[in-house]
């Protein structure tokens, strides 16, 4: 048998794959991204991959040799809050009947390599182009999103495989598209003409969510079993943060924060930092996708209905739309949000003013000493409550 009888012989033994790159979704549910995969690759009767690539940690590699300083640029807390995320997502895609696929770069600083293993440390997006090649995979489902590095590897993919079909479905933000004609240049404005046409809180109907798969599609067969890209649970710090990744701990504490009294008083107490319950503690969860946006809102808006609707509830509200405002901000202006010279490009003052460093501090002042006063002023009246009764 000749060498190409043998590629065609190979290539008919090996089933279409559908792959999912997971980023800022990481969950089962109310995740359309996952829902459509799976009804691709069973329409097809081919395999599923769901894979995370972690194009962050190549682009830390890749700029370790530039470096003035060698510093973690994700940091060990985030590290842990996501690797938490994916075990939990791991899980759950178990028990559907699949696995999660985790890439990385081979090493994290080719300065630890010995010359002759330099070329052996793959990153993330080698490895993957590696196995859209080996598992001829048709269709790449990917979930919208704002990050500037996460759609560059996204591009650079499309480039590579122009044969491949995308399909791209909104997991991330309370709008499938941008819900005003243009973006306003003020959340204010935003705010305004969103709540106007759009009445999201107060509907009678619940916000439309994806169904939860009751089963996937297997991986391949040549992956079952493979070490080499399997996620494997990472040892965590146990110098326990208050903050455990994972759509599991997401819903848990969804749950006891709105079977507490706290969203009542939310408006009042979210700049506090003292106690766990004055403020609502969704972001990280929400930030890796591990907690849908709707189901959220869904669950305030129950809260609302059967405890008390009142303008700390609004406030959580009010804060979901600044979170969308900001999430459309960055698909508008990209990567001109980092530059130094901003979006107006415009080069803020670098040089020493005096007059303007007296005023800022004439403003501090002025500031400690009404809050003085206020503070001063409410002592009094405590006291003379307290004597009068």
């Amino acid at each position: 048998m000749s060498n190409h009888q043998s590629d065609n012989a190979s290539n008919k033994s090996v089933k279409k794959a559908v792959l999912v790159l997971f980023h800022n979704d990481l969950r089962i549910e109310d995740n359309e991204t996952l829902v459509k995969a799976a009804t691709l690759a069973k329409s097809n009767q081919g395999n599923l991959m769901l894979i995370y690539a972690d194009f962050l940690a190549d682009c830390i590699q890749s700029r370790e040799s530039r470096q003035a300083y060698h510093f973690n640029e994700r940091g060990a807390a985030r590290q842990q809050f996501l690797s938490e995320s994916l075990a939990d997502l791991d899980r759950s895609l178990q028990r559907l009947g699949n696995r999660l696929l985790y890439l990385s770069p081979s090493y994290s600083s080719k300065s630890q390599l010995s010359p002759d293993k330099v070329e052996s440390a793959l990153n993330a997006f080698t490895q993957l182009c590696q196995l859209i090649e080996q598992q001829q995979v048709t269709d790449i489902c990917v979930s919208h999103t704002a990050d500037y590095n996460q759609n560059k590897g996204y591009a650079a993919l499309q480039s590579k495989y122009p044969q491949i079909i995308w399909h791209r479905q909104s997991t991330h933000t309370l709008f499938a598209d941008l819900p005003t004609q243009d973006l306003p240049k003020s959340f204010t404005q935003f705010r305004k003409k969103v709540e106007a046409s759009h009445d999201l809180l107060n509907a009678d109907d619940d916000v439309a969510v994806s169904p939860t798969p009751k089963s996937l599609p297997p991986m391949p067969d040549a992956l079952i079993g493979h070490s080499k890209y399997l996620f494997k649970t990472q040892p965590s710090d146990e110098q326990a943060l208050s903050f455990k990744g994972g759509e599991t701990n997401a819903m848990l504490h969804l749950t006891h924060y709105f079977d507490s009294a706290a969203p009542r008083t939310y408006k009042t107490t979210r700049n506090a930092l003292d106690d766990w319950t004055h403020s609502t503690k969704f972001s990280p969860w929400l930030a890796n996708g591990c907690l849908s946006v709707k189901i959220l809102l869904n669950r305030l808006r129950h809260y609302e209905r059967e405890i008390i609707a009142n303008e700390s509830t609004y406030w959580i509200w009010f804060e979901l739309l600044w979170r969308e405002y900001f999430y459309w901000y960055a698909i508008e202006h990209g990567s001109n949000l980092f530059l130094f010279k901003g979006i107006g490009h415009q080069l803020p003052a670098t040089y020493f003013d005096d007059q303007r460093l007296q005023q800022w501090q004439h403003t501090i002042s002025y500031r400690q000493c009404l809050h003085e006063s206020a503070k001063a002023n409410r002592v009094y009246v405590q006291s003379w409550q307290t004597n009068r009764c």
